[in-house]
């Protein structure tokens, strides 16, 4: 055991105390990210990732799986993705036939929309409107349908108005009336109709207007640029260009992503709606297991296990070294070295910020036996010490 005595009263109490308020300091940040995961916005680590500077840069980004939300732009990885949810959603809640169909309906679309209509009336006819692939009558089920994938415009459904404009009586009001139906319900797109029509439909996205860049491929080509430039500035008008640069890439980024991560937290709040209350006390569905979850748990647990243990004095040295470790690499995500844009936020710093001041106090605790001075080490280094004298008699 460390002889206390090599060391004066206020520096044994100064580093005990400074060993208790980081290990506060730590597992605090630890419980308030673990408290965020039950609400609407969980923490993540994912946009602190996606900015990181600094020599390592591309090494954090990589951490998040998807560095410039690029997968969001693709359909196929978009309905890929919501697939994969749906089977695990499905599996999680214990979701039966029925269900399942409501939510193909919400993802891929129902194969038709129907409305309830006892005969077509004379004078209706699909296929002299050129809507035969379209609309149709089952007689058996007595519905008006209209097919899921193509849906029913505005125009097709003037058209067979048209046809009846002159009828009159309850059987053409009452198809009238089914029309209507059908025409609202097919007018509703399922989510990958939505996600299509954001990224294709929208000619100034897709390219689809003649001499006009699509807002696509804008995106990547701005993204290049920044990393194209990244590397050659230098000096503080260059990194105050960059910045500009950046904020107008990720503006684009947000602006194409953004609508549809807001469709996939509208698709699992729709899903919701479908449960039972049985179902729903199964608990939130658990988020797949991705690089950025991986990194967020790493965090959490790192942050609240190593607050733990220099607070109590277990393992302290060990603790102490791997919180600093960990600290390290926050700083090293956006480290205030020249040529390296200012990281975002009001702090203001040269080499030294507020997570290197923090590493260095770690590192000197490291090097100190703190807890054997007040913590659990000094107890088990009784205990050890005991059994040690107890085998040697």
């Amino acid at each position: 055991m460390t002889d206390i005595r090599r060391y004066s009263f206020a520096a044994v109490v100064l580093l005990v105390v400074l060993r208790l308020g980081l290990g506060w300091q730590l597992l605090y940040e630890g419980l308030w990210k673990i408290d965020t995961l039950s609400t609407s916005y969980p923490w993540s680590s994912d946009g602190y990732l996606k900015s990181a500077q600094g020599p390592m840069r591309n090494v954090f980004r990589a951490m998040t799986g998807d560095p410039d939300d690029k997968n969001w732009l693709d359909e196929e990885l978009v309905a890929q993705r919501w697939d994969q949810w749906k089977s695990r959603f499905a599996a999680h809640y214990g979701v039966d036939e029925r269900q399942i169909g409501r939510l193909n309906a919400l993802i891929d679309g129902p194969s038709a929309f129907a409305s309830p209509l006892e005969s077509l009336p004379a004078g209706v006819d699909f296929k002299a409107a050129k809507l035969d692939g379209t609309v149709s009558f089952d007689a058996k089920a007595k519905q008006l349908r209209v097919d899921g994938k193509k849906h029913l415009l505005a125009t097709e459904k003037a058209t067979l108005e048209e046809q009846v404009a002159d009828k009159e009586g309850a059987e053409y009001d009452n198809y009238r009336k089914a029309l209507n139906d059908v025409f609202t319900r097919a007018s509703k797109l399922s989510y990958k109709e939505r996600t299509r029509a954001h990224l294709m439909g929208n000619p100034d996205n897709s390219g689809n207007i003649n001499g006009r860049i699509s807002q696509l491929k804008l995106y990547s080509e701005m993204v290049e640029r920044y990393e194209d430039k990244l590397s050659a500035a230098h000096i503080t008008f260059e990194m105050d260009h960059l910045n500009r640069v950046w904020s107008d890439a990720r503006a684009k980024g947000r602006e194409l992503a953004g609508p549809i991560m807001a469709m996939d937290v509208e698709l699992k709040e729709d899903a919701m709606d479908i449960l039972s209350v049985d179902q729903l006390k199964r608990g939130p569905l658990p988020a797949p297991w991705t690089p950025i979850k991986i990194v967020d748990t790493l965090t959490i647990a790192g942050l609240a296990g190593l607050g733990i243990l220099l607070i109590i004095g277990l393992f302290t040295r060990f603790a102490a070294f791997s919180a600093a470790f960990m600290v390290f690499g926050f700083y090293m995500a956006m480290p205030p070295l020249p040529g390296v844009p200012d990281a975002p936020g009001p702090e203001h710093s040269f080499i030294v910020n507020k997570n290197l001041i923090e590493v260095l106090a770690l590192l000197a605790l490291a090097s100190v036996p703190s807890g054997q001075w007040f913590g659990m080490d000094n107890l088990l280094g009784r205990v050890f010490s005991g059994k040690s004298k107890s085998a040697a008699k």
